[in-house]
């Protein structure tokens, strides 16, 4: 047989070994032993097999972390004058009053659910942890000496993650990953001011921490 019968051959051979794999067929098992689960609000839910979140009714929130996508405070000075330009200061004060809002967004939101919020680990105790990666703030609102309006149809986007863990043994349960956009209902471009953009914020930090939590009280998985 020739090198090119062959060559073709083997071609064949992958064509038919990949109509084979069932289309949509992944792997749900996490490298942390976890299991991924359907959710029609969130991107990815993952629980621990036999987890039973029924059984925990109180909750550690750890304090939250806040991370801007890579380039970020670049890319947003190269879109206004010198005069609005913001510096790595600036950067961290956003990020440090997210994370404080997240992390008040996440133990008003568990309170809400009859949670007990409490300082230290024990028996029936969850550990929150919760954490934004890839922050866009579109139009990040800062003192200048040339008043210049600012307007964008949302106000930024991230990628949000939440981690559930028994507080006593540090097993970890559950972990959501949601990539959501902080905007207003509507396709309308809008005024943004710092106060805006917190606002939009925390209404996305709000229903993202509801949802997971929705999640994780329903996830139902036994070996």
């Amino acid at each position: 047989m020739s090198r090119y019968a062959q060559f073709v051959l083997s071609l064949m051979f992958l064509a038919v070994s990949l109509l084979a794999v069932p289309a949509g067929a992944v792997t749900t098992q996490a490298s942390d032993g976890l299991v991924a689960v359907s959710s029609r609000n969130l991107d990815e839910v993952y629980v621990w097999p036999d987890a039973n979140f029924q059984g925990y009714r109180k909750v550690v929130v750890d304090p939250a972390q806040v991370e801007f996508r890579k380039g970020w405070l670049r890319s947003i000075n190269a879109t206004r004058g010198p005069s609005r330009w913001l510096v790595p200061e600036d950067a961290v004060n956003i990020a440090d009053n997210a994370a404080t809002s997240l992390t008040d967004v996440v133990v008003a939101s568990f309170t809400s659910r009859g949670y007990e919020i409490v300082t230290a680990p024990g028996a029936g105790v969850l550990r929150v942890s919760a954490k934004v990666t890839d922050l866009v703030v579109n139009a990040p609102d800062v003192a200048s000496a040339s008043m210049q309006a600012l307007y964008n149809v949302t106000a930024g986007e991230a990628t949000l993650t939440l981690e559930v863990r028994d507080a006593a043994t540090g097993t970890l349960l559950g972990r959501v990953v949601d990539r959501g956009t902080a905007r207003e209902l509507s396709s309308r471009v809008n005024r943004a001011f710092g106060v805006t953009n917190v606002f939009w914020f925390d209404a996305l930090f709000r229903q993202w921490t509801a949802n997971s939590i929705k999640e994780f009280e329903s996830a139902r998985l036994v070996r």
